[in-house]
């Protein structure tokens, strides 16, 4: 009968932190295989270790804490590797995906620019080391606070406040890098 309740329980847990998990894997890994594969690995895990679960801590948080750990694991070695091959994009590059993306009458040159902007800033955090990269998924993307960020990555609060800010000025250096290049042709 236990492992009815058990079973049952998992099952409550999925239906209740599916969506939001899978958005987090997509983050992370930013294509929908791995996502898929991260998303997989991280309920067979929670499933394998389904006693352990702590009812007095946040379920939320410790589904998430396994899957970036999965992350940290396996996935983030290829990704070392992928950002050798992946350049920038180029000014070339930019317009073409304005000249695609302008051919829908639906959108304005304003949106197309938006999408654009919001794809160069998604690369940028990409880029990022994942000690910095981690926290501003979590806190922009997933709407975390400091302290739950800290207890999924298993770090004091002014470690994630300090990885947040250096995060963000190192977005911002990279960010002016872009305009003042682009200001000079």
């Amino acid at each position: 009968m236990k492992g009815v309740n058990n079973i049952l329980n998992i099952e409550d847990i999925i239906d209740t932190y599916k969506d939001n998990l899978y958005k987090l894997c997509m983050k992370l890994t930013n294509n929908k295989i791995d996502a898929d594969d991260l998303f997989q690995d991280t309920w067979l895990k929670l499933y394998k270790n389904f006693y352990k679960i702590d009812k007095q801590k946040s379920i939320k948080n410790w589904i998430y804490t396994i899957c970036i750990n999965i992350y940290r694991d396996n996935y983030s070695k290829k990704k070392r590797w992928l950002n050798i091959i992946v350049d920038f994009f180029d000014s070339k590059t930019k317009h073409e995906i304005i000249e695609q993306q302008s051919t829908n009458e639906c959108e304005t040159e304003i949106t197309v620019l938006d999408n654009i902007e919001k794809n160069i800033i998604k690369d940028m955090i990409n880029e990022l080391d994942d000690k910095y990269r981690l926290p501003i998924i979590l806190f922009y993307y997933s709407h975390y606070s400091y302290s739950e960020i800290a207890n999924i990555l298993s770090l004091p609060i002014g470690t994630v406040k300090f990885r947040l800010n250096t995060g963000k000025k190192l977005l911002k250096r990279k960010l002016e890098s872009i305009n003042f290049k682009e200001g000079c042709k």
